[in-house]
């Protein structure tokens, strides 16, 4: 993948656990439809974090990949690459 000319992509990977949770992953898609192509997405995480706040959710990053576990999850909830 060419990060430096692809728009970042959501991957869900899990069914919402409720209305919220799919609101929130709809806002996240937003998003991302909203944000020019990075060559790190690095600098995503922060708006991630704050739709998907600790405790409940844990967000993780490097510069290819944003990664969304539900707290206490074995599976991840969603991918962003």
């Amino acid at each position: 993948m060419d990060t430096t000319t692809d728009q970042p992509q959501l991957l869900i990977e899990q069914q919402p656990h409720d209305e919220a949770e799919a609101a929130s992953l709809a806002q996240l898609a937003e998003l991302l439809a909203g944000t020019d192509p990075l060559p790190d997405l690095r600098d995503l995480a922060p708006a991630v974090r704050r739709l998907f706040p600790e405790p409940a959710y844990l967000v993780g990053c490097g510069s290819a990949h944003i990664w969304l576990h539900r707290a206490g999850g074995p599976a991840r909830l969603a991918l962003i690459r």
